[in-house]
């Protein structure tokens, strides 16, 4: 299973990372680095991407512009994402989930949710 971590934190990125090396399934998983939505792009055109973990908030391109070009495109659409963001606010969430996310995560991010979400969205 390839995963993209998008994400402008690098250490957002590596805790997503070594939590998610500790699933039962982890020797399958192949993982992927992006610091903001243009460089996801560009691994989307090369890569078959089963889920994505993906920050709202980045330069350049952020992850709602992401999700958007995503699920206009037919070869990505299918992508399991589970958005992470600071963003609260349940008219955030209810824009997002009508936009196809798989899962939701607010920041400060720790094992218990990112693990819960990663699980929500494969089901």
């Amino acid at each position: 299973m390839d995963i993209l971590l998008v994400d402008d934190s690098p250490s957002t990125r590596a805790l997503v990372k070594h939590i998610l090396k500790e699933h039962p399934k982890a020797e399958d998983f192949k993982f992927l680095l992006a610091e903001n939505g243009e460089v996801a792009l560009n691994i989307l055109t090369n890569t078959n991407v089963d889920v994505m973990f993906l920050d709202w908030n980045m330069p350049i391109m952020n992850g709602e512009e992401l999700i958007n070009i995503i699920r206009n495109d037919k070869r990505n659409n299918h992508i399991k994402i589970i958005l992470a963001t600071s963003e609260g606010s349940k008219e955030q969430v209810i824009k997002m989930v009508k936009k196809g996310i798989s899962a939701y995560l607010l920041k400060p991010l720790d094992k218990d949710s990112i693990t819960g979400a990663f699980n929500t969205a494969l089901k």
